[in-house]
């Protein structure tokens, strides 16, 4: 038999290897799909929550190491889905809110840390709503910004967790890559018109001024709505400056990728909610805000505590309060769990030198998404 005849006949034979193995994991998972529903009756009964976010690790966590061909990153994301998959079939739909409209960076970074399977993902006007809704119950988990690595803290965010009773529950870091999207047909030396956000005009100022200095910049509210806008306008002279999520959503072409300015542009999400992370293996962070009683020295006392105690600081920074004149409150992340009982410790020595405080969560530290 020729080689090449013999070769086909053996991948012949390998695709029926994949079709009987495919049929059976159809099988498991209807399976597992029967027993969930088990479970989830159960937990109704016993007035228990179906979303049971560090037995979900726990299980995440043991296959990873049992997988010596598939990558660690792939178990992690297969297993997510079936998970979110099975809570589809328990009717137990998790709602989450986000900056839309679909396609922003806040949406993407909500599909990084969400299943797509088993979440209802909903487009927020603003940073303020996401917050009402999740208070009234709409909404279970909301993502929104905090803090960009070239512009800074996100002063919404920031002042409604300090003002409102939510905590954060977890994070994403998402590397911003900014790209000039248009219609399939268009042409560089045709773009008349520039549509986005005013962010993003300001991360890729250097790249217009060069390759675009004459384009006309119009700004929008969302580097989504701007991709929305220019397909609307059908309109091959216009352009819009956004990502390659929003791009494929509307069939669009990326005529110039990563025009930022910067390759290290990253964003910090916070997802947030009215529940605690369950997770306590791994790295976990904290975040908390106070404001330091008027005496000299009081904030380095405060930095001693966490220094003595080897607790690892992760960020710290200052900003004016605005329910107190002249007065300054300090948002503080560090290493540690704040159900450890070194942390409690140092916590309650704090209390001495502050007028007021809240622990804003504890939650895994995050990797970053490209």
């Amino acid at each position: 038999m020729p080689e090449n005849e013999k070769m086909e006949k053996e991948l012949e034979g390998y695709r029926e290897n994949i079709n009987d193995i495919d049929e059976k994991i159809i099988e498991l998972l209807n399976k597992r799909g029967e027993i969930a529903l088990k479970i989830a009756n159960i937990k109704k009964v016993l007035n228990l929550e179906v979303y049971q976010p560090n037995r979900e690790r726990e299980i995440i966590e043991k296959l990873k190491e049992k997988s010596n061909v598939l990558k660690p990153t792939n178990i992690e994301s297969i297993w997510k889905e079936i998970m979110g998959a099975c809570k589809d079939i328990q009717s137990a739909i998790i709602k989450v809110g986000y900056l839309g409209p679909e396609g922003t960076f806040t949406h993407q970074a909500a599909l990084e840390f969400f299943p797509k399977a088993g979440t209802e993902f909903i487009p927020s006007k603003g940073i303020i709503e996401i917050f009402e809704d999740i208070e009234k119950n709409l909404i279970e988990f909301g993502i929104v910004p905090i803090e960009n690595s070239l512009q800074g803290t996100v002063r919404d965010t920031l002042d409604s967790l300090i003002e409102r009773d939510l905590i954060i529950y977890g994070e994403v870091e998402l590397r911003i890559i900014q790209n000039l999207i248009t219609l399939p047909e268009a042409d560089l030396s045709n773009i008349k018109k520039i549509f986005s956000h005013p962010q993003a005009f300001g991360q890729s100022r250097t790249w217009i001024k060069t390759n675009l200095p004459t384009a006309n910049l119009v700004n929008m509210n969302s580097t989504a709505e701007a991709v929305y806008k220019i397909k609307e306008l059908n309109d091959p002279s216009n352009a819009a400056i956004g990502n390659e999520f929003s791009s494929t959503l509307n069939d669009l072409k990326i005529l110039s990728p990563k025009i930022e300015d910067s390759s290290s542009n990253s964003t910090r999400f916070l997802i947030i909610s009215k529940r605690e992370n369950e997770v306590k293996e791994g790295r976990l962070k904290t975040s908390i805000v106070y404001v330091t009683k008027h005496v000299p020295g009081a904030l380095y006392r405060v930095l001693k505590l966490f220094a003595d105690a080897d607790i690892n600081l992760l960020k710290i920074e200052s900003r004016p309060r605005r329910k107190g004149r002249w007065e300054y409150i300090f948002l503080m992340d560090f290493e540690g769990d704040k159900d450890d009982s070194k942390i409690i410790n140092v916590i309650e020595k704090m209390k001495d030198l502050v007028i007021w405080y809240k622990i804003l969560g504890s939650y895994p530290l995050p990797t970053i998404s490209h």
